[in-house]
């Protein structure tokens, strides 16, 4: 008789059998009970979880000679036909390869004729997001409303290929991937059944390698019984190719003690154990990882590729659990670049020095605080340049011309010297006027130099509409602590005296003048002005003239 390999000798013959997957198991289960058998189920889920197990064991509970029934006997003819897959009532369809319209239309017409041996006819169709898109529209209306005796049991690895219109019709089961406890008891009762010698550790190892799927570790188990009469961890590395925790230790303490000339030797001896440079970086992480485990979570399970929970400490003092996190995203990314790399070694050992470097070892976390703070404060700083005070081009008449004015400097003007009022020349005494008792008065030859200096101020505050209501404006008087500003039209006037606007520009000219000044717009035909300064020009040529749209709301 030819040999049968484990993972078809140990597959499940009944719901009890099933590892891992309790709700489904006790819901159909529940649905066989109590009589409520739906006419089409989707099982999904990740490959070797059971899910063509799951669809024979419910065909042989809906057929089985002594059923329905959730428990089936498998010795009566319709199980031991199922068993074998000679059973002429449960029909299994690859749909890989049998995807098209025409095997649909096939199946949509044998669905018409009764079950020859048991209650119902059972069509299971394997890695059913195959199928094309007309076969699925083929499928739909039979799919919907089947003969009363016909269930169909779809099963697919990728369920998001699924349409929704095929979705909507079937009663979905997802089935999870089985943890490393689950797999290996199970691969225990396997081996202690068919007369295998395994250690515990070694069958932790085949579990955790198979990433959750049982029958890629009952396969990884066939495979290493035959390489040696006892199963040890040591076999279980050796035949899958993995570097183990002796290989790995010299490089995680190098990269801790950053020491790079140790990480080249650790590297250079892996290599000429013909090692693979992508198992040495996957295992390498995973070994860090496990650091990190015991440095911020000391009592969390081990797995593979961990080492004792004293070295796994003692390697743990060499690192921050913010620098095992840099280095560990670090390997990782090596590991996605190695795949275009046409030198994967190299490549890898420059990653691996980087890892020594401080620079390697920065925490992520605090790079992305470090870049919220700089946000930050460019945002503070944009928010306080309109209230910066700038060099005012021309300074009030109080003040000699053109110096430079903030806050701390500007003082009130001075009261007149008796003396030098009379010494004056009568051409200066008769030409002198009086300052106002409400504010300094600026002569109509500086308005221009205040002005400027007010738009430039507002172009900085990156209020675009308010320069460019104002700019269509002209500063006409300056005296008695009012500033008068003359617009050809109505809508910038009107704009430029609400609060918002006014409060901007009354502000910005107590700082040119040093005086508390009051805006007063007036309309009507602005007095002959110098041509317009630099800030103006820009506002008219980026508005056009006119304002915008957005700038009118």
């Amino acid at each position: 008789m030819a040999y049968e390999a484990l993972y078809r000798k140990w597959r499940p013959q009944d719901f009890d059998a099933l590892v891992g997957q309790e709700v489904i198991r006790t819901s159909l289960a529940e649905a066989i009970k109590t009589d409520r058998i739906a006419h089409a189920y989707l099982f999904s889920g990740p490959r070797g979880t059971g899910k063509t197990s799951t669809a024979r064991i419910l065909a042989k509970a809906l057929n089985c000679q002594q059923g329905p029934t959730p428990t089936p006997c498998n010795q009566c003819d319709n199980c031991v036909r199922i068993n074998q897959g000679m059973s002429m009532d449960v029909v299994e369809i690859d749909a890989a390869s049998n995807r098209g319209i025409d095997e649909m239309r096939d199946l949509r017409e044998r669905v018409r004729l009764s079950p020859v041996e048991g209650l119902y006819k059972i069509y299971i169709i394997d890695e059913v997001h195959m199928l094309t898109t007309e076969a699925f529209n083929a499928l739909l209306k039979t799919l919907e409303e089947p003969p009363s005796c016909v269930v169909f049991i779809l099963a697919t690895t990728e369920p998001h290929k699924i349409p929704a219109t095929i979705h909507s019709r079937c009663q979905r089961y997802d089935f999870r991937r089985l943890s490393i406890a689950e797999t290996a008891d199970y691969l225990a009762q396997v081996a202690a059944g068919s007369g295998i010698e395994a250690e515990r550790s070694a069958l932790q190892l085949i579990a955790a390698r198979s990433d959750g799927g049982m029958r890629d570790a009952l396969s990884l188990l066939d495979q290493c019984s035959l390489a040696a009469d006892t199963i040890t961890e040591e076999t279980v590395r050796d035949l899958l190719g993995l570097v183990g925790r002796e290989g790995i230790r010299p490089l995680a303490q190098a990269i801790g003690a950053a020491d790079a000339a140790g990480v080249l030797r650790a590297m250079r001896d892996l290599m000429a154990q013909g090692r693979d440079v992508k198992q040495v970086l996957d295992e390498l992480a995973a070994y860090l990882r496990a650091v990190l485990f015991q440095l911020t979570v000391p009592d969390f399970e081990e797995i593979e590729l961990t080492d004792s929970r004293e070295l796994l400490a003692k390697i743990g003092q060499l690192f921050t659990p913010e620098r095992l996190m840099a280095v560990t995203k670090r390997l990782h990314d090596l590991t996605g670049q190695l795949r275009w790399s046409q030198q994967p070694r190299a490549l890898a050992e420059l990653g691996l020095i980087e890892c020594c470097q401080p620079s390697a070892a920065q925490d992520a976390a605090l790079q992305e605080r470090v870049a919220v703070l700089e946000a930050r404060l460019a945002s503070l700083a944009e928010q306080l340049s309109g209230q910066v005070l700038v060099q005012v081009a021309h300074a009030p008449a109080a003040l000699p011309a053109r110096a430079t004015v903030t806050p701390a400097t500007v003082a009130p003007p001075r009261p007149a010297q008796p003396e030098r009022t009379a010494a004056a020349p009568p051409k200066a005494a008769k030409n002198a006027a009086p300052a106002p008792a409400g504010g300094p008065s600026v002569p109509a030859g500086d308005l221009k130099g205040v002005w400027e200096t007010l738009l430039k101020e507002v172009e900085r505050t990156k209020k675009r509409s308010l320069l460019a209501c104002i700019a269509q404006g002209q500063l006409v008087a300056l005296q008695n602590g009012q500033a008068r500003i003359a617009f050809e039209s109505a809508f910038p006037k009107e704009r430029t005296e609400k609060e918002d606007y006014r409060q901007v520009v009354e502000n910005i000219l107590q700082t040119i003048t040093g005086q508390s000044v009051q805006l007063v717009c007036s309309l009507g035909t602005a007095a002959p002005a110098a041509p317009a300064g630099e800030a103006a020009q820009k506002a008219k040529a980026f508005f056009g003239g006119k304002l915008s749209p957005m700038d009118q709301s």
